[in-house]
């Protein structure tokens, strides 16, 4: 028999979509705060949040005759048909938020609207009302929640520690901090202060003051406006990576979000920069317009929906590719301050580990937001805008300066391995092997797409004899291997003849590269796959300039010459840096001129 379930049955269920853990409650009431134009939230809990939680806002607060109405599903100020949905501009607007809290916990609202004499305070338990009346308070809102799932035991004994539910919370209250750099956010956990920003609108000042200033010093800043989107925000340099993405932080038109499109774009704007399994930092804030995407496709609104996703993950990549070829991309090293000590027989300076490691460790009038302006300030561009620093907080906004290669100076080599070269602020090495690499692995794929092939033709030909296997797949890679601008054709049982090789190898290097090519056909014989094709060309790099080759000054020059031309000279295509870098200032540090 099917019947209909009870309201308060019905209403412990949706809540169950919501509200599932008390940093669901916390991004409710936060973001109702922001919509209602708060310039200032306070988030305070106990137990994780599952005995006490309180938010308290200078928004615009509730009318007197709503504030019962709030309580009730689906009653929300923000849209008021479907058409509202197709552009929506606010955080919340499913009227959900305030009916699913009250349905597993005792909430307390206390509220005024600016100009009113009084507000009023509603007591709420399990969706009943039980308190509607005048008080004193200041303008804004407030909302207690105490006790969370006391009705629904079952759902209470599946929350994690109260360490646990705390560090969602403070997870999350940090994300939108740094999203919304103009509200005043203070955090506080069992009475202990975790963290307040400023409210001035200094993003990198946020992150240095929430996260730390190891994570904020060597950011590099994103900016970039095209076709109606703005991309702002802060990655890290290649050679600062975590096991995970823990610190990529993403903010949609003001809203904290997952989405695999925007790690996509990161990992295509890394290609070939990181080893596999690491991942950069990344605090990236997007403005797009509110008719182009979809928030209303998950009951937490953690995900979003781009009307054309190739488009958005190509603008996010070029916006950060730019910021990754300025001289902050390359690896740094930096000598660690060290404190005076009086001399003990001969003090000696320990520069051990002056190289950063590739890893941290970090275990009026009610208005409603227009979330597709929300971050006009925030994401102006650096001419239109000139951030105030918080002197308290101590954090120097970064700055870009492209990477000029006219403006190096070779000097020579350093153990036959490492170019030595500078520029007016800054010694670099660069490391012969891995740019030799780059360049031999560019030149071959251009050579792979180009219609027209540059080739040298052989006064003797060379001969390859090949396994079985790899002889009897010849249909699915000698096209291929003709396409790299190699002249081969079968010569008999097994046997390859190669009469032209292409014009930018000497002979060696194009022998060792087919023996190589020919070894791995057996694990990838197609390579119609581009990913495919790439890998293998990558893993035949093995003629490139060794470590501890000599290379005189003209080879050097021209190395350098032909490195200057690639697309990605800073990294070879394993992932491992070409360049490091160590500023005069640092230099100065060792020899303790400053």
């Amino acid at each position: 028999m099917i019947k209909l379930l009870d309201k308060k049955t019905a209403d412990k269920i949706a809540a169950g979509e919501v509200i599932d853990r008390p940093v669901s409650i916390i991004k409710e009431l936060v973001e109702n705060s922001l919509d209602a134009g708060a310039s200032a939230i306070t988030i305070e809990i106990k137990e994780g949040g599952k005995s006490y939680i309180r938010v308290t806002d200078n928004g615009s607060g509730i009318a007197e005759e709503d504030v019962e109405t709030a309580f009730k599903r689906h009653a929300t100020s923000k849209i008021s048909d479907e058409k509202d949905l197709d552009s929506i501009e606010t955080l919340g607007f499913r009227g959900e938020a305030l009916a699913s809290i009250c349905a597993v916990s005792r909430v307390e609202l206390i509220t005024k609207k600016p100009g009113n004499r009084t507000g009023r305070r509603v007591v709420v338990e399990g969706s009943e009302i039980l308190h509607n009346e005048a008080t004193g308070c200041p303008d804004g809102t407030t909302i207690t929640v105490k006790d969370l799932f006391f009705n629904t035991p079952a759902r209470r004994k599946f929350l994690a520690s109260d360490a646990a539910e705390a560090r969602r919370v403070i997870d999350f209250a940090s994300r939108i901090a740094l999203s919304y750099p103009d509200v005043r956010f203070s955090v506080i956990n069992s009475t202990k202060r975790v963290f307040t920003t400023s409210g001035k609108g200094n993003i990198h000042s946020n992150i240095a003051n929430i996260y730390g200033t190891d994570i904020s010093k060597d950011l590099i800043p994103v900016n970039l406006s095209e076709d109606g989107m703005t991309i702002r925000g802060f990655v890290s340099d290649p050679g600062n990576t975590l096991s995970g993405r823990s610190r990529q932080i993403f903010c949609v038109n003001g809203r904290i979000v997952s989405s695999k499109v925007i790690e996509k774009a990161i990992d295509k704007a890394y290609k070939e920069r990181l080893f596999a399994g690491r991942f950069p930092i990344a605090f990236l804030f997007i403005a797009i317009p509110a008719d182009k995407l979809d928030v209303n496709i998950h009951p937490t609104k953690k995900e979003i929906r781009f009307d054309d996703s190739v488009r958005v993950e190509d603008f996010i990549m070029k916006g950060i590719s730019n910021a990754l070829m300025g001289k902050e991309s390359i690896p740094t090293i930096e000598i660690p301050t060290v404190k005076p000590v009086k001399p003990v027989q001969g003090t000696q300076l320990d520069i051990k580990n002056v190289i950063k490691e590739d890893t941290f460790e970090y275990e009026e009038k009610p208005r409603k937001v227009d979330i597709n302006n929300v971050l006009t300030t925030l994401l102006k561009s650096p001419d239109e805008k000139t951030e105030t620093p918080v002197v308290e907080e101590k954090s120097v906004e970064p700055a870009t300066h492209p990477f000029e290669f006219d403006e190096l100076t070779i000097i020579g080599a350093v153990f036959n391995t490492y170019i030595a070269a500078q520029d007016e602020d800054n010694f670099y090495l660069i490391d012969q092997h891995a740019a030799h690499e780059r360049i031999f692995y560019e030149k071959l794929l251009k050579q792979y797409d180009s219609a027209d092939k540059a080739v040298q033709e052989l006064m003797i030909p060379l001969n390859f004899n090949v396994s079985a296997d790899v002889g009897t797949s010849e249909e699915s890679w000698i096209d291929d291997i003709r396409n790299m601008g190699y002249d081969i054709e079968l010569f008999g049982n097994n046997v390859y003849i190669v009469r032209a090789i292409p014009a930018f190898m000497e002979m060696i290097e194009a022998e060792e590269f087919l023996n190589d090519l020919f070894n791995q056909f057996s694990e990838h014989p197609d390579l119609t796959n581009r990913s495919v094709l790439e890998k293998i060309i990558m893993r035949s790099c093995k003629s490139a300039v060794k470590a501890g080759d000599y290379l005189d000054m003209a080879e050097i020059q021209g190395l350098f010459n032909q490195l200057k031309s690639c697309s990605n000279p800073y990294s070879c295509p394993h992932g491992r840096p070409v360049f490091i870098k160590m500023s005069n200032y640092e230099i100065e540090k060792m020899f303790k001129r400053v």
